[in-house]
């Protein structure tokens, strides 16, 4: 019994040790792969930031254009307001001027009916105080 004993344990201890050795060996290729793809991901994320960068640099250039764009667009629209103002107190003012016209239209006509008036009346009195006698 001691005997199979000895192979029993030397048999266990040779595949344990064979068993130690694959797993090395496993380890080194997964440690060696590891580099490897660690390696093809560092190009692989350079490579993309060397691509990216013109990209980020003309998108910012883009966004400064815009900002531009933007504020020329802010400056019409604070012209266009201030014409809008200047063209509301400029009709206010013509408005104004109209009424003033019609005004001195209205008091001339006025006067000039009771000028019209006056006269047609002080002609028909110097008419009847000529009919009767010249007093």
């Amino acid at each position: 019994m001691s005997d199979t004993l000895i192979v029993l344990l030397s048999i266990g201890y040779f595949l344990a040790t064979v068993s130690l050795i694959a797993a090395l060996i496993f380890l080194i290729v997964v440690a060696v792969e590891l580099r490897r793809g660690i390696s093809a991901l560092k190009e692989f994320i350079n490579s993309t930031k060397s691509k990216l960068d013109p990209a980020i640099f003309e998108t910012e250039k883009v966004i400064q254009g815009v900002r531009a764009s933007v504020d020329d667009v802010n400056e019409v629209t604070r012209k266009v307001k201030e014409l809008s103002q200047a063209v509301e107190k400029l009709t206010f003012l013509m408005s104004e001027v109209v009424n003033a016209v019609e005004r001195i239209k209205s008091s001339v006509s006025l006067r000039s009916s009771a000028l019209k008036t006056a006269l047609s009346v002080a002609t028909n009195v110097f008419l009847e105080n000529l009919k009767k006698g010249g007093k």
